[in-house]
């Protein structure tokens, strides 16, 4: 068995709902708030701190509209993706 724990690095969230979605983790972990200024869908930037740990953007139409829901996935560092 491996001793060799992964790391937290990245939460991506993808809902319905983002404004709900930006106050909870902002409520409940904390984390800040911040527009990715990146043109095109929004995309909101998560932070602990200075650490970029995450960002919500709202589930894209296509996806919608073959039956996609709220996924939240998160990422980390030495974990492959099954």
């Amino acid at each position: 068995m491996s001793t060799n724990q992964a790391r937290f690095v990245w939460y991506e969230v993808m809902t319905s709902d983002t404004k709900a979605a930006e106050a909870f983790y902002a409520s409940v972990v904390g984390w800040k708030m911040q527009d990715a200024g990146m043109g095109g869908p929004p995309y909101t930037i998560l932070s602990a701190g200075d650490i970029m740990v995450g960002g919500i953007m709202e589930v894209p139409e296509e996806a919608r509209a073959m039956g996609g829901k709220t996924l939240l996935d998160g990422l980390c560092r030495g974990q492959r993706r099954r």
